[in-house]
């Protein structure tokens, strides 16, 4: 019985590990996507357009995490659950009463986003150009909505290739729309920045058409599996039952999942503000919360995979309480915070020591902001450690525990923000305002964690490992920086970038080598990955 209990634990932890990586790989490719998207918009309508740009993003990256975690890690929750149980009636109730309910919902939220432009507008201080993105990305919480639905079932399934292949097809129609848009329209900065926005909208069609394929190539065997349970005429789930559920989970959920895009709400309701009472003008405090909104760019790349842990997590953890065991969840926490650390350390250092080299290689036309990066890349630890704890309390089901963390850190962002961007620090002090408001989120999540799941942290592997492969390889890639801007000079883009890539190649390498010879990756772990773990 043990054996057994081992070796199920042993496939469990294979197929999150799988999930996760293929998630993984698709938020890489869907980031590099956006690279592709933001770095050419930026140096095309520098920092003024990108502040148009960046006061409506938040909203978009709000429904973007409702759309990729909370309505999806929702259903795949109550899937997840029922399946296990053998309802599989039930499991599609959830889906088919799920999608009405939030087409309901999308159709609402975004015709109130159209409408309230004005009233944001005015509130916020924002100047009058930014209506353009506002209105561009007005229709995209409605497709989120589809894909959200659809996204969760197939999770809850275990099944993460559709929402693989849905994020990286978003994100090419997101991309090329976006980009084409922006193009046409500029030199009118206000415009080409709404027709970017509009990207998100054509992205989100373009997900939510791919899912529905996916969706329709599996309802018969989806029918066949109902049919062929013993249980399929005495579980089914009305559309009031299943709205209840729903929404008691995915709003806490939802909320828990958009830490980022709340703090960049902040900013957006902040900074601009802020800065115009010191006494800059609106269109250079814009300028301002434009380098702000570039340095985003880099800070959201390895989120991906913090994003990717959150939905894995969320369902294999709810599987693991559902079967009641112990020793799988105990695995799985571990699993996720190893996996964020090993991720975050590397990202944080190596973009705070090779900030400005990176800002002057990637937006060439419009380089300002390193120091900025400098600073905010410091934060990229706390946010994923925030997510990791976030999607363990969801599969636990604390799902309302997270919320309070995200209370407290809007509470500490808020206050400081006000503080310290009216001081010379200008918009760093929101950077470092970031750092504090994310380091609560996800202290105040571990202690939650731990309080209830009673998980025991093994420090030595799971923070002093990478913490000195870390450091180590932060070392080596600034010392290369330095000797080759010695020897080479920067007085040139090829010369520049010639120098940024092999830094942060030789930091890559020297990181990779270390967590082997360190310990802080062994060879199980590998073979986990690979799914080649003995029998």
């Amino acid at each position: 019985m043990a054996k057994h209990s081992v070796k199920n634990a042993s496939n469990a932890t294979q197929t999150f590990i799988k999930g996760a990586f293929i998630l993984s790989l698709a938020g890489l490719i869907a980031k590099v996507l956006s690279a592709f998207f933001r770095v050419p918009l930026g140096n095309l309508i520098g920092d003024t357009g990108m502040g148009y740009y960046q006061a409506g993003y938040p909203i978009y990256t709000l429904f973007t995490a409702i759309a990729i975690v909370g309505i999806p890690s929702t259903i795949a929750k109550l899937v997840a659950e029922k399946r296990v149980l053998g309802e599989y009636r039930a499991a599609k109730d959830i889906f088919t009463h799920t999608m009405k309910l939030m087409l309901i919902i999308g159709a609402i939220v975004s015709a109130l986003i159209f409408l309230a432009t004005p009233f944001m507008i005015s509130a916020f201080g924002w100047v009058p150009e930014t209506k353009y993105s506002l209105w561009g990305l007005a229709l995209s919480p409605f497709f989120v909505c589809i894909m959200g639905v659809f996204r969760g079932y197939f999770q809850g399934t275990q099944d993460m290739a559709p929402t693989a292949i849905s994020q990286v097809l978003e994100n090419l129609g997101r991309v090329i729309v976006g980009l084409a848009l922006a193009f046409f329209f500029f030199p009118d900065l206000g415009r080409a920045a709404g027709g970017a926005s509009f990207g998100a909208v054509a992205g989100g069609i373009c997900g939510a058409l791919v899912l529905a394929l996916f969706y329709l190539r599996k309802r018969s065997s989806i029918n066949r599996e109902i049919e062929e349970s013993s249980s399929s005429k005495s579980k089914e789930v009305s559309f009031k039952t299943v709205t209840k559920m729903v929404l008691v989970i995915a709003i806490p959920i939802s909320i828990g999942a958009a830490v980022n895009s709340i703090i960049n709400f902040i900013d957006s309701a902040l900074v601009i503000k802020t800065l115009t009472e010191t006494g800059l003008d609106k269109e250079m405090a814009n300028a301002y919360f434009g380098q702000l909104g570039k340095v985003s760019t880099f800070i959201n790349f390895p989120l991906t995979f913090g994003m990717a842990l959150v939905i894995g997590l969320v369902p294999a953890i709810s599987e693991a309480v559902a079967k009641k065991d112990k020793e799988e969840v105990q695995t799985k926490i571990e699993l996720g915070t190893r996996f964020a650390i090993l991720l975050a350390m590397p990202a944080s250092i190596g973009l705070a020591v090779l900030a400005n080299p990176i800002m002057n290689f990637i937006y060439a036309n419009a380089p300002d902001g390193g120091n900025i990066l400098a600073v905010a890349a410091l934060s990229i630890l706390f946010i994923m450690l925030g997510q990791a704890f976030t999607g363990i309390l969801q599969g636990v089901g604390k799902v309302w525990q997270p919320v309070i963390g995200i209370g407290l850190a809007a509470i500490v962002k808020t206050i400081l923000n006000i503080v310290l961007v009216a001081t010379p620090l200008k918009v760093v002090g929101a950077a470092l305002a970031s750092i504090a408001a994310y380091a609560v989120f996800a202290v105040y999540n571990y202690m939650m964690m731990k309080k209830f799941t009673g998980f025991k942290l093994n420090t030595t592997l799971v923070i002093i490992k990478p913490l000195l492969s870390t450091l180590v390889m932060g070392a080596l890639a600034w010392v290369t920086n330095f000797i080759l801007v010695f020897i080479m000079g920067t007085n040139s883009f090829a010369k520049n970038a010639l120098i940024t890539l092999v830094s942060i190649t030789v930091g890559g390498i020297a990181y990779l080598i270390l967590i082997f010879l360190t310990g802080a990756v062994t060879k199980k772990d590998i073979q986990e990955i690979l799914n080649k773990k003995e029998k």
